[in-house]
């Protein structure tokens, strides 16, 4: 045995003079890292140190005194052939003892840290969000029974499972949480129908950068938050095409109450006729198919009928109507470059004809987006 891979004579002589916690706290890191770095380079432990060292091991994982134990979880905290007791023993034990082990150690299982989950504090959580890699059940149970510390660090974890249901979940949990929308903000996966919910509460910094990723009229950040969040819809639609998760976000708007008759009459005069015709189709609660041939009934009864049974205001019927009979001279199926020509022929008659319906803010925003059409449409061309 090389007395510098293990315990030598010299050692059992200090502990005997003085068995302070620190002297007790360096026989535990030279113990530790003997048995852990054995098969990592170190020196071979014959079977008989291999045995003693888990007994020590086991035994320096009671000892009373917190560095002892912090010591020994530090050094042992990527070992694979950490004894999975001592490791659940530690792991249970306080904060700054078990979170280098809940982190990092490759002792656990996914069933373990499940388990642990539920019955840690927020720090050991906070611990275990932070894994190197977190699957899907693992971020599910700390979405469901984590605190929100925890839950914004696993949001922030771009080595976890994490989908949108399980932000949703979050947001559900903790609606007001800065650390979580901060967390939520950054996330590359956010589904646009959660940025409208974050702009309200995430710093100014990362406010900026939704308003960015999302092209929501920076003008109208001067507006009160409640406008904002509502004009800040305007700029998740794209640029009149149909996003992939539309019906999703018309309904988690519906359910929150925020599908307005503004919102949806400010997204057809920007020229988003898909997202018009799905949010009447969900709010009247008729299937997508009637509601586009009521829509465009050439005969106008239909979307008369449609737009009083939604209680949409009169006074934009008219508008309603001339996007409505300005769609019928496009095929959207041939693709952007069509939608694009639509959407610039919508906005142009809006500043032209309806301009009094928009205030200065809607009216850059009408501008920028009329804008882009155009570049859109010389780039399809």
């Amino acid at each position: 045995m090389s007395q510098g891979a293990f315990l030598g004579i010299q050692d059992v002589q200090r502990l005997l003079a003085d068995p302070s916690p620190a002297a007790r706290a360096d026989t535990a890191a030279k113990v530790a890292r003997a048995f852990a770095h054995e098969n990592q380079g170190g020196t071979a432990l014959s079977a008989t140190e291999r045995e003693l060292a888990q007994a020590i091991i086991a035994a320096l994982a009671r000892d009373a005194e917190i560095l002892v134990r912090q010591t020994l979880a530090e050094q042992l905290r990527d070992s694979p052939q950490l004894p999975r007791s001592v490791a659940m023993k530690l792991a249970r034990d306080v904060a700054d003892v078990a979170t280098p082990l809940l982190q990092f150690s490759p002792v656990f299982s996914e069933a373990d840290l499940i388990e642990l989950v539920q019955a840690v504090s927020p720090l050991h959580q906070s611990a275990i969000a932070g894994r190197g890699k977190v699957s899907a059940p693992l971020a599910a149970a700390l979405v469901t029974h984590g605190a929100e510390p925890a839950v914004a660090v696993l949001m922030n974890n771009r080595g976890a499972e994490v989908g949108s249901a399980m932000m949703e979940r979050a947001l559900e949990r903790f609606p007001d949480s800065r650390a979580l929308g901060d967390a939520l903000a950054r996330h590359p996966q956010l589904p646009p129908k959660f940025a409208a919910r974050l702009i309200a509460q995430v710093s100014d910094t990362l406010r900026d950068a939704l308003v960015s990723r999302y092209q929501i009229p920076p003008a109208m950040a001067t507006d009160t938050m409640m406008q904002l969040r509502e004009r800040s819809l305007l700029g998740l639609l794209g640029d009149g095409a149909e996003p992939p998760a539309l019906a999703d976000l018309v309904a988690d708007l519906l359910k929150r109450g925020q599908l307005t008759s503004t919102l949806l009459l400010r997204a057809l005069g920007g020229g988003d006729l898909a997202f018009f015709e799905q949010a009447v189709a969900q709010i009247a609660n008729v299937p997508l198919s009637n509601v586009r041939l009521l829509i465009h009934d050439p005969g106008k009864r239909g979307l008369q009928a449609i737009y009083q049974r939604c209680r949409l205001p009169s006074e934009y019927f008219k508008m309603t109507e001339a996007v409505i009979d300005l769609a019928r001279g496009f095929d959207f199926v041939r693709g952007a470059a069509e939608r694009a020509e639509f959407v610039e022929m919508v906005i142009g008659m809006m500043l032209a004809d309806y301009a009094i319906l928009w205030d200065r803010h809607e009216q850059q925003w009408l501008a920028r987006r009329r804008s882009r059409a155009q570049v859109a449409q010389r780039l399809a061309a």
